[in-house]
């Protein structure tokens, strides 16, 4: 992923992932209750930068990204397990798992600068609101309130970094 150009949203989805426990818990989420990590990186980044935005603003820029997460990142998803699955693998199998990981990546980061393309115009507020829409999107994914009270403690911890 040579030659792109910076991207703020990018580096805070990279940063938070980082954090302790994020990147397992987001793939709970993911594998589990089909969560769309991209989107919830997207959702605490439009919550710690306090921009404002409607429910139908937010919905509709979710929902811009839906098909190619469906049809290109997913699939690149599927393909890479499935290769993993295959153990033990050669080094050409190996190296095949490598490339479509690095393909998914650039998927998702073609998705993560898209929501972040949509939401520049959206206000700030003077201050961050506490992961409501998170909130939200988990429970809209049908993620048990258990769940959901973990990933938001979770989150607003790694978020004291930022």
């Amino acid at each position: 992923m040579a030659d792109v150009l910076p991207s703020p949203l990018w580096d805070f989805a990279l940063k938070l992932y980082q954090r302790p426990h994020i990147e397992v818990q987001c793939l709970q989420l993911q594998d589990e209750h089909q969560v769309r990590v991209p989107i919830l990186l997207f959702i605490c980044w439009l919550d710690l930068s306090g921009k404002e935005v409607g429910s139908v603003p937010l919905a509709e820029t979710l929902a811009a990204t839906a098909t190619w997460h469906e049809q290109v990142v997913a699939p690149l998803r599927a393909a890479r397990r499935w290769v993993k699955l295959q153990a033990p693998l050669n080094a050409s199998q190996a190296e095949c798992r490598e490339r479509i990981k690095e393909a998914e990546l650039t998927a998702e980061r073609w998705e993560i600068e898209q929501l972040a393309e949509r939401s520049q115009s959206w206000p700030v507020g003077l201050s961050a609101p506490q992961l409501p829409r998170l909130r939200d999107y988990l429970a809209a994914c049908d993620v048990p309130a258990p769940l959901v009270e973990r990933t938001l403690l979770l989150l607003q911890d790694a978020l004291q970094a930022f």
